[in-house]
């Protein structure tokens, strides 16, 4: 009885960014005051504010609900572990890095991530990608837990919760997070919004994220714009809004 020929070995898919065929892109930020809403970028408005803020919150509080299962002994919370699932019909995940140090109760910081996703075939790369940014996080031990949910279907949220501010710049200068910052975002989506903040007794407390630094990425702007706006003492609502400075 003759043998099957064998099938030819598949050869290995090509980086995501060779598929798309996209280059590296770095540009030197605006600095905004307190209160300005700069013209033709509207992914830079105050308004967001209240809308992120009540988004990252709801994330702590998904964060917060593990924890204080865990702590009341209803489940376990292992290292890196993964946990998914869904609420009213959209994607929601927790990667839990260091349960041990989140249950210690410290101040910790806070990274808030918020794209708006182009509607096209490449921008749903950043799915797989994302599969290659959190299997990074064990080398980067400061980075405690990685919360996401979709806003509405495709179009998703992170909450990142980290110790010192080295850790985030440690993990920002990772070869993975440039190509995906540098090289993915301006093809996966028009703008993007990322709030760096703290939480005063850790999420096991009961305090509300604060926001200290807002960056701004408008990637369908020619040239492209991108902007920091700094708050001073940081906020936790957008009423009353600080005085300009």
């Amino acid at each position: 009885m003759s043998s099957s020929p064998a099938e030819p070995a598949k050869a290995a898919s090509p980086p995501i960014t060779e598929r798309i065929c996209v280059k590296p892109v770095r540009y030197s930020p605006v600095r905004l005051h307190t209160d300005e809403n700069p013209a033709d970028h509207a992914c830079a408005d105050i308004r967001h504010y209240e809308a992120d803020l009540a988004l990252l919150n709801h994330l702590l509080q998904d964060l917060r609900a593990l924890l204080r299962r865990a702590k009341a002994g209803e489940l376990v919370l292992s290292p890196y572990e993964v946990r998914t699932w869904e609420e009213d019909g959209l994607r929601r995940r927790i990667v839990m890095c260091d349960p041990a140090t989140l249950f210690e109760g410290t101040d910790v910081l806070i990274v808030g991530f918020l794209g708006n996703r182009r509607s096209t075939p490449e921008a749903q790369a950043i799915d797989e990608f994302d599969i290659d940014v959190i299997s990074e996080f064990r080398q980067y031990p400061g980075i405690l837990s990685y919360s996401s949910t979709e806003r509405v279907p495709q179009q998703w949220a992170n909450l990142v919760v980290h110790q010192e501010v080295g850790d985030r710049d440690a993990w920002r200068h990772s070869a993975v997070h440039i190509e995906a910052a540098e090289v993915l975002s301006p093809v996966v989506y028009d703008s993007v919004r990322i709030h760096n903040g703290r939480l005063r007794g850790g999420p096991i407390g009961d305090g509300r994220v604060i926001v200290e630094i807002s960056k701004y990425w408008d990637y369908d702007s020619d040239p492209m714009w991108h902007a920091v706006r700094t708050l001073p003492g940081g906020i936790t609502s957008a009423h009353p809004w600080p005085a300009r400075r």
